[in-house]
């Protein structure tokens, strides 16, 4: 036969779970089983006004909304906090924030 999931693991650093769920579908399906499909996410448009919120927000120290850190280092974080706790907006990917804040020239340090 082939090879084991740990030795997948070690192979293609991919974690168990994905591995397994890959073998699953490859016995399912054959190859088509496995071959990434293409999603058409539709990309949220977002208004001035909540860019602009975003911007401030993204431009601000944490600490101004009593979180324990003082920079958004990751923008998945950041993008957490507009949709969970400031419910700004519904869906919002770390990428879009990068993209607004691109767009208003903010430099973004990491």
């Amino acid at each position: 036969m082939g090879y084991t999931v740990p030795q997948i693991r070690k192979m293609t650093n991919h974690h168990d779970h994905n591995i397994r769920k890959w073998i699953h579908r490859f016995n399912e399906k054959g190859i088509d089983g496995i071959i990434s499909k293409k999603y058409d996410h539709k990309q949220y448009k977002f208004d001035e006004d909540i860019e602009k919120k975003i911007v401030d927000i993204g431009s601000s120290n944490p600490r101004y909304y009593d979180l324990d850190f003082s920079t958004w280092s990751l923008l998945r974080v950041l993008a957490g906090f507009l949709i969970y706790d400031l419910k700004l907006v519904d869906k919002i990917s770390h990428s879009e924030i990068r993209n607004i804040l691109l767009k208003y020239k903010i430099k973004w340090n990491i």
